[in-house]
């Protein structure tokens, strides 16, 4: 017999059926399957070790076959099979017994993984912010800077839609040329746009969107959460200035691979001007920036580069890690995809 180890179930049999030597175990077999013995309360005890002894066996012959062989009671038959020499045993079936994985991964809870059906916000705050467009919640138009509460409101009406056409457009978003955002542009603005679009470095004018990189990630359904506020004030020399402050949260896949998915978190700011030029509302971007939280950096072109679970390294953020929702924590631009707590 083996020395004992606590964790090994063998041995740990083996030493119970020790406990029996081979004519008890095959009398009580043999026992089992006699008539019952007559009723009396002398004859309790007896009944009761014959019954362990029986579930102490059959318990062997179930989960742990080799032991009998070990001790006698199992040989190998002409066919290969192994035959039973000490008596009929019925084995009923038994507990399925579920193994545990090797290694650290079977000890350590890597976190919640959300159903499919959970949908690809669960378990985040975006979960409770709005769909698309509805995020983009306007203030109620007044009469400032000299300009009139239609005026005013047509600002915001117009500001409401670059960004949808920036960061929710599916076309955009999927990369594609993003003509419902130029077409919204005053005109002078919209020939600098697309001329810069392709460009590399600051001059490049995609950075103005979210446009996922080709071939690196698509859209998974057709619901981006938004949460925010814009806020107008009167603008130097008339007119009105138009902050928005939002975050775009973007549930994407690898593609090719829709169940590798992941979410990347946008943070917006950009500050428009609204003013009459030549008796006409003219409505500017003065500045656009934006922070990607779930991105990788280094990227060759102001494309979206998603980091999905098992990516290389690559070029990683610097600095201390924040929390993607919270909106205090500012966005400097530089660099565009900061390290985050988590997405």
């Amino acid at each position: 017999m083996r020395p004992a180890d606590p964790d090994d179930i063998d041995a740990r049999f083996e030493a119970l059926v020790a406990q029996f030597d081979k004519d008890e175990i095959r009398r009580m077999t043999a026992a089992a399957g006699s008539v019952a013995p007559p009723p009396g309360r002398r004859r309790r005890p007896a009944v009761l070790v014959m019954i362990a002894g029986l579930v102490v066996l059959v318990g062997v012959v179930v989960l742990r076959p080799g032991v009998l062989e070990r001790l006698g009671f199992v040989r190998p038959a002409a066919g290969g099979e192994d035959l039973v020499i000490s008596g009929a045993v019925v084995a009923r079936p038994g507990p399925v017994l579920t193994p545990i994985p090797d290694g650290e991964e079977g000890l350590f809870d890597h976190g919640p993984v959300p159903a499919p059906a959970a949908g690809p916000f669960a378990g985040t705050p975006a979960v409770d912010y709005a769909d698309g467009e509805q995020g983009l919640a306007m203030p109620a138009a007044r009469a400032l800077g000299g300009l009139t509460e239609k005026e005013v409101g047509q600002a915001l009406q117009r500001v409401r839609r670059l960004l949808s056409a920036a960061h929710l457009d599916p076309a955009t978003v999927r990369g594609e040329r993003p003509e419902a955002f130029a077409r919204l542009l005053h005109p002078r603005q919209r020939e600098t746009f697309l001329r810069h679009l392709d460009d590399s470095g600051p001059s490049g004018t995609r950075s103005w969107l979210f446009s996922l990189a080709p071939d690196a990630a698509e859209p998974v359904g057709d619901v981006v959460k938004v949460s925010g506020e814009t806020t107008v004030s009167e603008r130097a020399g008339g007119g009105v200035t138009i902050g928005t402050d939002y975050l775009f949260v973007h549930p994407v896949s690898r593609t090719g691979a829709p169940l590798i998915v992941t979410r990347v978190v946008e943070h917006h700011r950009s500050e428009f001007s609204a003013y009459r030029e030549g008796g006409k509302l003219v409505v500017w971007l003065e500045m656009d920036r934006s922070a990607l939280f779930g991105a990788n950096c280094g990227a060759d072109n102001e494309f979206v580069h998603p980091r999905f679970p098992g990516d290389p390294q690559g070029a990683r953020p610097s600095g201390e890690p924040v929390d993607p929702y919270d909106r205090a924590s500012g966005v400097s631009g530089k660099p565009r995809c900061p390290a985050a707590l988590g997405t």
